[in-house]
């Protein structure tokens, strides 16, 4: 009686075929893993627009007159005291000084079409008015932009990007 071997095992190929379903899962984690280098700028404009919304709130809810000062590199949230001087908001967990990345700044300043002064000053009136602004986020290339209108309503969006006309 003859007994046959049979060897078990994977061909060269059927391992061939794993390997590279391996390598295409890991291609596919790995760019979802990486963000998009230019989601830094949108998601600063993005922040921007909905603090000054929160604060556009605020203001009307407790009656008061914020303001926001906008600088290259960070922006704060002050309140008219009752002596009539702004002063920095303490003790708030959403309107706090926000510092940007190292890498984003903020290139350009418009206030009721009049380029900011060193420090601008954002005026926001608790009837829930306010004037009509620009704030230009930059990193690189990729520039959005933060505007407000007369109406009330404050919009983040794209000026441009890398790649993009």
């Amino acid at each position: 009686m003859k007994f046959r071997h049979r060897h078990r095992g994977f061909t060269l190929i059927e391992v061939a075929v794993v390997m590279l379903v391996i390598v295409i899962i890991l291609g596919i984690v790995s760019v979802n893993l990486e963000p998009d280098r230019d989601s830094i700028v949108r998601d600063e404009a993005q922040r921007l627009a909905l603090l000054l919304q929160t604060a556009q709130q605020e203001s009307i809810l407790q009656g008061k007159i914020l303001a926001v000062v906008i600088e290259r590199q960070s922006y704060s949230f002050l309140a008219l005291n009752d002596k009539g001087e702004f002063k920095p908001i303490s003790g708030d967990d959403v309107l706090y000084p926000r510092p940007l990345p190292s890498d984003v700044a903020i290139t350009s300043v418009e206030i009721e079409g009049a380029p900011g002064t060193e420090k601008p000053r954002l005026i926001l009136l608790p009837t829930g008015e306010l004037p009509a602004f620009s704030v230009t986020f930059t990193r690189g290339n990729t520039r959005w932009n933060v505007k407000g209108e007369l109406t009330g309503e404050i919009t983040a969006q794209i000026v441009s990007a890398p790649g993009k006309a």
